[in-house]
């Protein structure tokens, strides 16, 4: 499997993390564990299925569609050769591109026809004809700068609360990040779900499994212990049932085996691109 990544212009990197993109043989990808992440994936080549839970037959998914907010653990699998490109965007920021509340598509497969419409309809059909990457990405710094140009909401306040539980979900407490924020705690209460999908404790919670899942799986640790306490969880048992209640899984049966996710280092350069990554990091 072949992944290499850009980043989109200067106006859209406060939104976006970075543009990536997969090809590779037909096959099951890396498993999509939970997390509050969005990122918006468009095929040109193939496609990709769910591997339902339930037993049912994988569906497929549309040739463009975003996920974000995820509570659940994922199998993705691909019946022939598949390449896509992908918008990762940075915690938060999905809700500057959208006209819905994000807690309307959490947890969903959504099309970008379905959401954008004529515009989304238009930037997938360009995408899977774009002749290089440096074509595909180009598509989509107009595409994403035309809806943060009609999207972008002016309450930089959420902005701030979001990065601030990003950043540190072990130990914030929601009244003082109320107080600091200097809005009311219900008013962030009721501000959190249509700006990034959950409440801001579920997200806390979420965003603190992923940030210690990350950092194991991009370390390729075994030993947990001492940074799930570093973390905020209480002990080794508060940090397996966390585990176990976001994959179904103990600790144990992802970390320590190369197991990539998604997951990758930050980008250094702001303008690189075409950057590859080894056979080791992505299978």
């Amino acid at each position: 499997m072949r992944i290499a990544h850009a980043s989109p212009e200067p106006a859209l990197r406060a939104f976006v993390e970075r543009y990536w993109w997969c090809e590779g043989e037909a096959g099951d990808l890396p498993l999509l564990l939970p997390g509050t992440g969005a990122e918006l994936w468009i095929h040109y080549t193939g496609g990709v299925e769910p591997c339902p839970a339930d037993g049912l037959p994988p569906r497929p998914l549309p040739a463009a569609h975003l996920v974000c907010l995820r509570q659940t653990r994922w199998s993705l699998t691909s019946r022939a050769a598949v390449g896509f490109v992908a918008v990762r965007f940075r915690a938060g920021a999905l809700r500057h591109f959208l006209g819905p509340g994000v807690d309307d598509v959490a947890d969903q497969v959504v099309s970008a026809a379905d959401l954008w419409g004529p515009a989304g309809r238009r930037m997938t059909d360009e995408v899977r004809l774009a002749a290089d990457p440096g074509a595909r990405t180009d598509v989509l710094d107009r595409f994403l700068t035309g809806l943060l140009d009609g999207h972008h909401r002016a309450d930089a306040w959420m902005d701030a609360a979001v990065r601030l539980v990003y950043r540190s979900p072990g130990d914030l407490r929601m009244d003082a990040l109320a107080e600091r924020l200097g809005v009311g705690a219900r008013r962030l209460q009721r501000a959190f779900p249509p700006a990034v999908g959950a409440g801001p404790k579920g997200f806390q919670r979420l965003a603190r499994f992923q940030k210690l899942t990350r950092a194991l799986l991009l370390e390729d640790q075994r030993r947990y212990l001492p940074a799930a306490l570093g973390a905020g969880f209480y002990d080794q048992n508060h940090f397996i049932r966390e585990f176990r209640h976001f994959t179904d899984q103990r600790p144990t049966a992802l970390l320590g085996r190369g197991l990539s996710h998604f997951y990758y280092q930050p980008l250094r350069d702001p303008g690189q691109a075409g950057h590859r990554l080894g056979e080791r990091e992505v299978r």
